[in-house]
């Protein structure tokens, strides 16, 4: 297993925008472009750019079965209901953070239940949009190189996309919470921006690992079926797919 962990993790010719990508920002909060608040907050913003992304998957794998049915407009409100749905989960979860920064006193966060305002504050910190910027770009291409130009949305439906994105953002945003806790109480900024960044580059290196990796991801899922008897290998291998999507 750490064999197969080491072979997920290491720089290849898949991953290395990741390693780009994490080390600009490393860059831009060594020399104070950007501060630990802002860093951290992108990271919350990004739950927002995935699922915009995600959207337009769902549309892509529709527009395929339309085309697979022979034409019509097929199931489209599947996209309108997974925006409400995901858009009150993303609410919910930017209550709970801006109140925990109103608590600890935050000057920055006042009202913890005025979501338009805080999200307007967050777009005025300093480098943010350059952060936002960097996220759109690794998000598009992403969506272009992987999913357009391999043709994923023959892969999956739009019901399966629709579930994809809530594990990674629920584990995504645990960690910028628990990274508040570093920046809040500890006044250790530099630390929470820090790991928080190293956190999600193990992450996205393991998914992007999984995904181009066909002899990791049988590995891998032959080792969580022996783990798991009640799942067969076909099936996890389908759910870890989908989760890397």
């Amino acid at each position: 297993m750490k064999t197969l962990v080491f072979e997920l993790l290491k720089p290849n010719t898949k991953n290395y925008m990741v390693f780009v990508n994490a080390l600009f920002l490393l860059v831009l909060l060594s020399v104070g472009f950007v501060s630990p608040l802002t860093v951290v907050m992108a990271y919350f913003v990004e739950s927002i750019i995935i699922g915009i992304f995600n959207v337009l998957k769902m549309g892509w794998c529709v527009r395929h079965t339309n085309k697979q049915d022979g034409g019509g407009l097929g199931n489209y409100s599947i996209l309108i209901f997974f925006v409400f749905h995901y858009g009150f989960f993303i609410a919910i979860q930017s209550i709970f953070a801006f109140t925990f920064f109103e608590i600890e006193g935050s000057s920055f966060f006042t009202d913890g239940f005025a979501l338009l305002k805080n999200y307007k504050a967050l777009l005025r910190l300093e480098g943010m949009w350059l952060l936002i910027a960097s996220i759109v770009f690794t998000n598009l291409l992403a969506f272009v190189m992987n999913f357009l130009a391999e043709k994923r949305y023959t892969e999956f439906t739009a019901n399966e996309l629709m579930s994809k994105p809530y594990l990674r953002i629920f584990v995504q945003q645990f960690v910028v919470i628990l990274s508040g806790f570093f920046l809040v109480f500890l006044k250790a900024g530099m630390i929470a921006a820090v790991l928080l960044i190293l956190f999600r580059l193990a992450l996205d290196l393991f998914l992007i690992g999984l995904r181009e990796n066909t002899e990791a991801l049988d590995r891998f899922a032959s080792w969580y079926a022996e783990k798991n008897s009640q799942m067969s290998f076909d099936k996890i291998k389908k759910q870890l797919l989908l989760f890397t999507e």
